[in-house]
């Protein structure tokens, strides 16, 4: 197992941008020491990490098991990324513009169809009779 990336953080960074935080805590396997004031707090890790530590330590079955979920989704969506990238490369370029055209015609279609039953659907099973006059 190659050794983490270990960075340095402020609690305000952290804070403000927390979401790219973890996102590099579990997509790059990223190691992150949070401080405030100048002091190391916390530390945000990824889950597999985080397991081998506890795995030393008594926990409970329930928290052991929440982990080794997180640990398993986190490879899945680490597998799915290293997917598509390897997808994407082999893929023609499009333009933007064009691809969003294309979307935007299916969508269109689909919805036109779905109206098309739904029209379908809503009108009386019955027919109507002319009355006959006398």
């Amino acid at each position: 197992m190659k050794s983490p990336n270990v960075r340095t953080v402020s609690a305000t960074e952290a804070k403000n941008k927390f979401g790219e935080i973890i996102k590099r805590a579990y997509a790059a396997d990223e190691h992150l020491i949070v401080e405030k004031s100048g002091i190391p707090v916390v530390a945000i890790i990824p889950m597999a990490d985080y397991r081998q530590l506890v795995a030393a330590s008594p926990v409970t079955t329930e928290i052991a098991q929440q982990v080794a979920d997180e640990s398993r989704k986190a490879k899945a969506r680490r597998d799915l990324a290293d997917f598509l990238e390897r997808v994407h490369a082999t893929m023609p370029d499009y333009p933007e513009e064009e691809v969003d055209r294309d979307i935007a015609q299916a969508i269109a279609e689909v919805r036109a169809e779905r109206a098309k039953k739904f029209a379908a659907e809503s009108q009386p099973p019955y027919k109507t009779r002319r009355r006959k006059r006398k």
